[in-house]
């Protein structure tokens, strides 16, 4: 009797068990994601007590070639300031999914993104990257080409696969510099529910939107539009905005640097690179302009100013968005967009709004437009000037600051340096050539996948930095020494990296891949010693954007936490590199490139 029971028992348990897998798989299959599903939408509000979403996205890549106007282009030389460059009648430029700029990509923090890249470009790869993301566990996917993944090559696709674990307003781009500031590039929003609903800085803000400028054969754009204007709601009843607007600001112009300024209107900054600026419970001093630099990352709120009703007591449907080159001379041109005001009443016609360089509104006169002129080198932009920002001279909230970086273990110094060299053109004939170095080695990518062999023999004869013996195409008698420059980081090393710019003549802006860091120090002249350049450990900026400046210092700490091979990019090249990158490896291998152990 005991022996059926047993029985009886056993084949229930089996039943029930076998029941369970079966109806899960049922679930599984009615309700699983389908494969060929290409866009999901994520653009919605956060929630913490939500599942993580996959988040599927199809991106097209096109090369497409337009032939202006002749007489148009004419038209446009003659008018021309002194010093700008010529425009060109051909214009190269990318397109994805058939626009100039890709699509606006939004989810929220810890979503899974699923992007399918698919380059329909002959005879051209490219790479995608996706900037503010640490790409823990996934470092394969940071678009690094013969770094992290292999280019993808024509008429291919390639599938990125990551978690969007850094809220803030992010891009994804080409990686080369002529790619992101030729259409390859998009904005990638992240949003978070603690920043939605209790971030005391963003979560009174009902509205936002995104402006990401770029330049494209000298003429400025933002989301791809040249004709671009922003339209807001407004309330009669108390002469007011409904609600504030948060701006996601977005610059990639190459080598050139804008004022961003609003006729009538103060700008207040709110993040650098997705990370909070001010005190806890707002955001920095309100602004008439800011200076804007190629790859800045920004939030920024608008306010429009009380009316002064000397000049005008009428709330004007329409004003001036202006960007006015920083450098008098330098070719970048100067480009006015618009902010309208939804619901105006009859009466309020638009008054006369300048479309170029032309002349300055009435209301101008309030507060003069900024005036391009021949860089100080020994100065700087916004020394002594009342009511103008420059990013790199703002501080992070207090009390942020990680108490651990206080010290460091490890400590890496990098010295930028420009050079003249002796060479000849393609029939022989004498000429110069500028080398740019960073520590003595001008950095070359590797011929094979680094992450995918990192014991090959050929990647270890020309890698170069550390304690490594210099590589044969670094013979003291050559004129230059090309090599992948590599410098080791313990795993979970406290680090301070010191940026010693030793060109007078140019600004550098740098990019670090899968970290962000402090930016803790700054000084004036590259022969100052970095150990006595004041450490700022209180309210430093969280930032994964450097800015050196001309014959400057920046030191800056992080904490190595992310295992893997991370670029240091220098953003200007307009090719894969102008030789001032540096691969930064961290794991626990000194002397190779063995596979980091990416469980850490």
């Amino acid at each position: 009797m005991k022996t059926v029971r047993l029985i009886v028992l056993i084949v229930q348990r089996v039943l029930i068990t076998a029941g369970v897998f079966f109806t899960a798989a049922v679930v599984i299959h009615f309700t699983a994601i389908d494969p060929k599903e290409r866009a999901i939408s994520c653009d919605r509000a956060c929630n913490r007590a939500d599942w993580p979403r996959i988040c599927r996205f199809e991106l097209v890549v096109e090369k497409r070639t337009f032939r202006r106007d002749r007489a148009a282009v004419a038209t446009d030389n003659v008018s021309l300031a002194a010093g700008e460059r010529k425009r060109s009648d051909v214009i190269a430029y990318y397109t994805i999914n058939g626009r100039y700029v890709g699509p606006t990509l939004t989810v929220c923090e810890n979503d899974f993104l699923v992007v399918d890249v698919e380059n329909r470009i002959p005879g051209e790869s490219i790479a995608l990257h996706w900037t503010g993301q640490s790409q823990r566990r996934t470092p394969f996917m940071d678009g690094v080409p013969m770094i992290t993944q292999c280019p993808i090559a024509s008429f291919t696709r390639f599938q990125y696969k990551f978690q969007a674990d850094r809220a803030g307003s992010h891009l994804y781009h080409g990686f080369t510099g002529a790619e992101r500031t030729e259409g390859l590039i998009g904005a990638f929003i992240v949003r978070s529910a603690f920043e939605q609903k209790q971030s005391p800085i963003f979560s009174k803000f009902g509205n936002e939107t995104v402006w990401l400028i770029t330049a494209l054969n000298g003429l400025l754009a933002v989301n791809g539009e040249r004709g671009w204007q922003q339209t807001l709601p407004f309330n009669w009843t108390n002469r007011a905005r409904v609600d504030l607007l948060r701006v996601r600001l977005l610059y990639a112009v190459g080598h050139c640097q804008h004022w961003l300024e609003l006729e009538d209107h103060e700008l207040q900054v709110l993040a650098l690179d997705g990370n909070a600026l001010g005190s806890p419970d707002g955001a920095t001093t309100p602004v008439n302009r800011i200076l804007l630099h190629d790859g800045l990352r920004m939030d920024l709120s608008i306010r429009r100013r009380p009316v002064v009703p000397a000049v005008d007591d009428k709330i004007r449907p329409a004003y001036g968005i202006r960007l006015t080159p920083a450098v008098a001379g330098s070719g970048c041109e100067q480009a006015v967009f618009r902010l309208r005001y939804d619901n105006l009443l009859p009466h309020d016609q638009p008054m006369p709004l300048e479309t170029g360089g032309g002349a300055a509104s009435v209301r101008d006169a309030l507060i003069p437009p900024a005036t391009p002129r021949t860089l100080d080198l020994s100065g700087s932009f916004c020394s002594g000037v009342a009511k103008v920002l420059c990013p790199q001279e703002l501080h992070g909230q207090a009390n942020l600051f990680p108490a651990e970086l206080a010290a460091y273990d490890a400590r890496l110094e990098f010295t930028i340096d420009v050079r003249t060299v002796d060479g000849e053109g393609p029939f022989g004939e004498p000429g110069q050539e500028t080398v740019r170095s960073v520590n003595g080695f001008t950095f070359a990518f590797p011929s094979v996948l680094m992450l995918g062999e990192p014991a090959n023999d050929e990647l270890q004869a020309h890698t170069c930095g550390g304690h490594r013996s210099l590589p044969r195409s670094c013979h003291p008698l050559m004129g230059r020494c090309e090599c992948v420059h590599v410098e080791h980081i313990e795993a979970g090393h406290r680090v301070e990296m010191v940026l010693i710019n030793a060109d007078p003549a140019a600004d550098y802006v740098y990019h670090l891949h899968g970290h962000g860091v402090f930016v803790v120090g700054t000084a004036t002249g590259h022969r100052s010693s970095p150990g006595k350049v004041v450490r700022n450990l209180r309210t430093p900026q969280q930032r994964d954007t450097i800015v050196v400046q001309r014959d400057s210092i920046v030191v800056v700490r992080f904490v190595a936490k992310n295992a893997g091979l991370w670029l240091l990019r220098e953003i200007g090249s307009s090719s894969w590199s102008r030789g001032l990158d540096v691969v930064l490896n961290v794991g626990a291998h000194p002397m190779d490139f063995d596979m980091p152990n990416l469980d850490n």
